[in-house]
């Protein structure tokens, strides 16, 4: 079992956190696009105990993640959660919805993954907005956003399905727990992670 400890930074200048990121010698990990489905039961007793089931698909790789309720520190969330390597998607869905357990949304993102001083630090781009995710101790975590220019930047502990319904309430839309890129921004998207891939940035 693994712990997060993790921030959310919301609409930054992701050229000048790349351009930061080169600068200080940060080690670049790849750029992927991600398809995820959340899967709960029909009552969505998952959700209401904060916990999350997912199945994500992405740069070759699938994998399933149980992530247990979130604690907020003044600084990050903390979450706990097992996650596993999956051979087959369709065979675990199948497996997932035996047990009960089907897709309720899904959502999509690229993400760009960097390491700089212990921290894994995510740029992310969704259909609703850009954010820079950082992952580390508490310590590293604050130095690490200093040292890329964050320090300035709407902060948020919130998980991107919290984000999304916000900015769609902000926008008077109706209700979708949904967010997935329409083309042709997602065709572009997956061809940049496809030139990528192998190449990180």
């Amino acid at each position: 079992m693994a712990t997060e400890c993790e921030l959310k930074y919301l609409n930054p200048d992701l050229e000048a956190v790349r351009e930061a990121l080169a600068r200080r010698g940060a080690e670049p990990c790849g750029v992927v696009f991600e398809e995820n489905l959340v899967l709960d039961d029909a009552g969505r007793t998952l959700k209401k105990r904060g916990m999350l089931l997912r199945l994500r698909r992405g740069g070759g790789a699938t994998l399933l993640t149980v992530k247990l309720p979130a604690s907020r520190t003044e600084v990050c969330k903390v979450c706990s959660e097992h996650e596993t390597t999956v051979s087959n998607l369709n065979e675990t869905l199948a497996a997932m919805e035996a047990l009960g357990y089907t897709p309720v949304f899904v959502y999509e993102k690229l993400r760009e993954t960097w390491r700089l001083m212990d921290c894994v630090v995510c740029l992310d781009q969704l259909p609703f907005g850009e954010c820079v995710e950082i992952e580390g101790q508490e310590k590293a975590l604050r130095a690490c956003a200093t040292a890329l220019g964050l320090d300035g930047v709407v902060t948020s502990k919130e998980n991107y399905h919290a984000l999304n319904q916000a900015w769609r309430r902000a926008r008077g839309l109706p209700e979708d727990e949904n967010f997935v890129f329409v083309e042709p921004e997602r065709s572009r998207l997956q061809a940049l992670a496809a030139t990528s891939a192998g190449h990180p940035s």
